[in-house]
């Protein structure tokens, strides 16, 4: 089937850029502002984006770039991903890029672009690889075809294993979300066990904090804050009471099992259980189905208990 459409950017998807480029990228539903398609989580594509713009101008797209061709003072950009992707994943952004490109050690490219009128951070930049070996020790291979934390985690929890439905936006953002938290660990030597107890603690008499479930948040807001904060709580409570063997073990097993596929959160919660060799029934309907504060001993399970 050939579809052909035309059109304006409308909508709060397009974003103008510092230096008169645009882009469109968005979540959960920016796709339909430049492409038809059916806008759902479980409906994955390979992507192939061909876009012409002025000589002057690049365009940068999902996946890896392809053979670019020039004509009466006109380029056309190719981009390839051949890996399902979900439609909240793609993206399109078009400036007068600086674009650098290099590999990791295992030959996945690297693609930097840096538009008009924006900082280019060599040391922010030297740190892609080695964020990258992190990502793949605790997670396994990259699962895309091209590459802060948060986001780069979305690769494997999010976009590579995409949700059932909008219920499950935890197995992105908690994922994500702790991601960060435990490159601090690895890094800077973050103690995640106090700044656990700290955050407890100060929402302890706190019942809003608590009122949103981490699982199926509400039609209106499938990525609330919760989802960010208390979902990287719940994963931390998670490892404690797993232990970081079993924890990690599940992230990968996790992740090569749903790999370019769809998968749901009590689809995790199944996996958990199976992993930690436990019934892990209580801590998640205390963690992600409950509005309110989880009991003990789900609150401050092994270790953080004290």
């Amino acid at each position: 089937m050939r579809v052909v459409y035309s059109g304006k950017p409308t909508g709060a998807s397009w974003h103008q850029l510092q230096g008169g480029g645009v882009d469109v990228t968005g979540e959960p539903h920016s796709a339909t502002a430049w492409f038809p398609l059916n806008d759902h989580p479980s409906d994955k594509a390979a992507l192939h984006l061909e876009a012409t713009v002025p000589a002057a101008w690049t365009v940068i797209g999902n996946g890896r770039p392809g053979p670019t061709s020039e004509r009466d003072g006109l380029k056309t950009f190719r981009w390839n991903e051949d890996h399902p992707i979900v439609s909240y994943a793609t993206t399109m952004a078009i400036d007068k890029f600086t674009v650098h490109t290099s590999k990791l050690a295992d030959g996945t490219p690297v693609i930097n672009a840096y538009g008009q009128n924006t900082t280019y951070l060599p040391d922010s930049e030297a740190l892609v690889p080695k964020i990258m070996a992190f990502l793949t020790k605790a997670f396994g291979p990259y699962p895309f075809d091209a590459s802060a934390v948060h986001e780069p985690a979305h690769q494997w929890f999010g976009d590579s294993v995409s949700f059932s439905d909008w219920r499950d936006g935890c197995f992105a953002e908690c994922f994500a979300q702790y991601t960060g938290q435990l490159w601090d660990e690895a890094e800077n030597g973050a103690d995640l066990d106090r700044s656990y107890r700290e955050i407890v603690a100060s929402h302890a008499g706190d019942a809003a904090y608590w009122a949103v479930p981490i699982y199926d948040p509400g039609k209106d807001r499938p990525l609330d804050y919760a989802l960010y904060d208390r979902g990287s709580l719940m994963l931390h409570a998670l490892r404690r009471t797993m232990g970081d063997g079993r924890f990690f073990g599940l992230l990968r097993h996790w992740a090569t099992t749903h790999r370019d596929g769809n998968a749901s959160w009590p689809d995790f919660e199944r996996l958990a259980a199976h992993d930690a060799g436990q019934d892990l029934s209580g801590f998640f309907r205390a963690w992600a189905h409950s509005t309110v504060i989880p009991p003990e001993p789900y609150l401050h399970p092994g270790p953080l208990h004290g």
